[in-house]
């Protein structure tokens, strides 16, 4: 058994002493080499310059101890003092304490749980490799808006999704997107970008534009029916699944070389998969039931105060899911 608290350092021959200048890790009790629960052996240069087999300096704890540790520390985050609102929220729409109420406690509730599900979403896309992890993030990266519009459209909300998605457009483009380059000018004077993922990313949003604004120009050419309207939105619909699905093959599979990045080297997971399905499920549904009050009373607070449904839908409901993640 090693000692405890013990610095491990490589033996030189001179002295017989520890290497001051060498010092590798400092280790508590743990395994000898070999036995059960030891760290995995590995080899590193001494000062002397021979190549000796020491125990791993970076060792995560495991078991239950670490699992309640990692979902301890994506919990506590200053933003999640905000989950006291999720509960108010539920109780607030089913005691009626008026829409407002209910419209600014589900709406609040929704940041820190928008946060918690992009925290599960990368922890469980490191377990499950490049590909289904690109696949989870880009699917449950999403999801607080998915969620809202289906809740929307339900309800019969139309032009409240339609300014959620052009919300959410200028709100990446131009919001987000400023503020990066606002904040890297500060720290340095040049930044260095992938020209080749800025390019791919550059044409879909050329398509995704060209996709939206064509109904609305095809509504203005003569002789044009509203079926005939519908039915050009729902074939551009689709033109812009199939690309953001043959975009997630070029970058994932066929050339994801060119997407590559130093910050995603030696990425490790923090939670086990079981652990982040549950955080990942727990929150979908907290999501879920937060963003059905928030849409049931956007009517009630555009009735009683008089809040435009534009920007609702423009405004408010965009930064519901980027105010977390960004």
């Amino acid at each position: 058994m090693l000692p405890s608290d013990r610095t491990l350092g490589v033996q030189s021959k001179n002295d017989g002493q520890y290497a001051d200048a060498y010092v590798y890790h400092s280790v508590p009790q743990m395994a000898a080499p070999g036995e059960t629960g030891a760290p995995p052996m590995v080899p590193m240069v001494g000062p002397d310059g021979q190549v000796v087999m020491m125990p791993s300096p970076v060792q995560h704890q495991a078991g239950p101890a670490g699992e309640c540790q990692a979902v301890a520390g994506m919990l506590c985050n200053v933003m999640n003092v905000l989950l006291v609102f999720v509960p108010l929220g539920i109780i607030s729409h089913y005691r009626e304490w008026g829409a407002l109420t209910v419209f600014v406690c589900n709406f609040t509730a929704i940041v820190p749980l928008a946060g918690i599900l992009g925290g599960a979403t990368e922890n469980l896309a490191v377990h499950t490799g490049q590909m289904i992890g690109g696949l989870l993030n880009a699917t449950f990266g999403n999801a607080v808006e998915m969620i809202v519009t289906v809740n929307a459209i339900k309800a019969g909300l139309v032009s409240v999704v339609q300014g959620s998605l052009i919300g959410s457009i200028l709100s990446n483009l131009l919001l987000v997107l400023g503020m990066a380059f606002f904040a890297a000018g500060i720290v340095k004077k040049e930044s260095p970008f992938n020209a080749t993922a800025a390019s791919a990313n550059m044409v879909c949003l050329a398509v995704g534009a060209i996709a939206l604004a064509l109904p609305t120009v095809y509504d203005r050419l003569d002789h044009t029916t509203e079926e005939d309207v519908l039915n050009v939105s729902r074939i551009s619909s689709a033109v812009i699944a199939i690309v953001y699905v043959l975009f997630l093959v070029f970058q994932l599979v066929t050339h994801q070389e060119l997407f590559g990045g130093e910050e995603d080297e030696g990425e490790e997971a923090h939670m086990s998969a079981t652990t982040s399905v549950i955080m990942l499920l727990a929150a979908t549904v907290c999501v879920a039931m937060c963003s059905e009050f928030l849409v049931d009373s956007i009517e009630g607070v555009t009735e009683e105060y008089g809040l435009p449904e534009a920007f609702i839908g423009v405004i408010l409901l965009p930064i519901v899911g980027n105010a977390a993640e960004h």
